[in-house]
């Protein structure tokens, strides 16, 4: 379906709202760069909604479109990306020496939003490709806001790493338009090309490089430090938003295969994904910096959203499930991460404790967070992770189902331990939290967690309609 005028002038604002308030933010007077951001994100939410309310679902020109997949995905990266720019002044305001001026960060994180947003509406892989390739040109940057070596080293190792998988990215596409004669997204999964081994190869090679960037193991090695080391916004819209929109690329490639896809392929992605959420759940239980607990649990929550895009089904709809609830959740625990490091001056879980009675609001929605991204009910990543776990069942992978669980158990214990040891944890001496530490921040963090929850108990309008709708766009069931 060829979208109307009016959709396409939404889609046009949509663009211009983020890539605006980056050019807005460079102007050099006081407060300007702060609103330009906030306003620019507000806008892209706003007309993000009215897209999913309106179902404007097709294809404007040769290489914009929508449809109930970009939708949702267009909602979660808005979304974190307007609480992020509200969340920022703050948290800026307790960086010493930043490598970065205020107009520089809020333009940074505008075309970080914008190189999203981007990928989300077009409908040509390769312009997908450049899209999910500027997300790593405009945040690099970003890292190193604190001027710390150890954030020049991440921001070194996240910008080559990614580049690398990327590149690997690029050798699939070459394959895909060899084989096929066209990079449009929406034909190839309409029409499914004839099942080649270059195709085959193909997608192989797309789930090594977007999943690269996506954090799966054992590409995964950017991801603690680049998200540990950036600052806490940031590392809100990194396990928010980043990594399910490089995931978004991955789909749109794997959508191409006729259904069901070859075992040899599902087995592939399946390893990958099962692989990534056990070595996620493992690795965080060493972490003595609660920012890389983070970092780790969000590796564990892609390797599970990974397997639910293999099983198919009903595991699909819960991955998508699993993604738009874990992004509001994960930002959540980043923001009171960021309050709690600019308080005690350390990330490190062993130096913080009792944080009930120093930062009671703070640590109210901490915990309240944590269980939200480890799957605890009645949040949606339990519904997410039961439906998961659920289509496996139904296809008769026990094991799978098995070994779902024991990352899942895993990971619930090793973050809500950590958290809790924090939050309730007896005050070792020499720790005091600053005098006068303002928590109003962190209303945003309740702000996302209830929208987590709110996934997970209700029926959201147009929202919950256009996961089911995404779901059976790639294949998959509704329950």
């Amino acid at each position: 379906m060829i979208v109307g005028p009016p959709t396409a002038t939404l889609l046009y604002l949509l663009l211009l709202a983020p890539a605006g308030s980056a050019v807005l933010a460079l102007i050099p007077y006081p407060g300007v760069s702060k609103w330009a951001s906030r306003t620019g994100a507000l806008v892209a939410l706003a007309v993000a909604l009215v897209l999913l309310a309106g179902r404007a679902d097709g294809t404007w020109g040769p290489y914009l479109g929508l449809d109930a997949l970009s939708e949702v995905f267009l909602v979660m990266v808005t979304g974190i990306y307007a609480t992020s720019a509200w969340y920022s002044e703050g948290y800026l305001a307790g960086v010493h020496r930043p490598f970065l001026t205020p107009q520089i960060y809020y333009a940074l994180l505008g075309a970080f939003a914008l190189a999203m947003v981007a990928t989300l509406v077009v409908t040509d892989l390769g312009l997908m490709w450049i899209g999910i390739e500027a997300t790593t040109v405009a945040s690099a940057l970003l890292v190193v806001l604190e001027r710390k070596p150890t954030s020049v080293e991440a921001a070194w190792r996240y910008t080559l790493i990614a580049s690398a998988g990327l590149t690997i990215a690029l050798f699939a596409l070459l394959l895909i338009y060899a084989t096929t004669g066209t990079l449009d997204a929406v034909t190839l999964a309409t029409d499914h090309p004839a099942l080649t081994l270059p195709l085959e190869m193909a997608v192989a090679l797309a789930l090594v490089g977007y999943g690269t960037k996506a954090g799966l193991f054992p590409m995964h090695t950017w991801l603690p430090d680049a998200h540990s080391e950036a600052p806490s916004p940031v590392s809100a819209m990194f396990s928010g938003v980043l990594l399910p929109t490089a995931l978004y690329a991955f789909a749109r490639v794997y959508a191409i295969l006729p259904r069901p896809a070859p075992a040899a392929l599902t087995d592939l992605v399946l390893a990958f994904g099962l692989t990534t959420a056990v070595v996620g759940a493992f690795l965080l239980q060493r972490q003595r910096s609660f920012k890389r607990l983070l970092a780790y649990s969000s590796m564990e929550v892609m390797g599970i959203a990974v397997v639910g895009i293999a099983v198919g089904g009903v595991a699909l709809y819960g991955a998508l499930l699993l993604l738009v609830a874990h992004a509001f959740a994960k930002s959540a625990s980043f923001y009171c991460a960021g309050n709690v490091l600019r308080a005690t001056g350390t990330n490190r879980v062993d130096e913080v404790r009792d944080l009930q009675h120093r930062m009671p609001r703070t640590a109210g929605a901490w915990v309240l967070a944590s269980f939200a991204v480890t799957g605890a009910p009645p949040f949606g990543t339990f519904l997410g992770e039961l439906l998961i776990v659920a289509g496996a069942v139904a296809a008769g992978w026990y094991w799978v189902a098995l070994v779902l669980l024991l990352a899942i158990l895993v990971a619930f214990l090793g973050v809500n331990v950590q958290i809790g040891r924090m939050v309730f944890g007896a005050a070792p001496d020499g720790s005091p939290v600053a005098p006068g530490t303002r928590e109003d921040r962190a209303s945003i963090a309740y702000l996302n967690v209830a929208v987590s929850l709110a996934v997970g108990v209700a029926t959201i309008p147009y929202l919950s309609t256009a996961i089911r709708a995404a779901a059976s766009l790639l294949g998959g069931s509704v329950p």
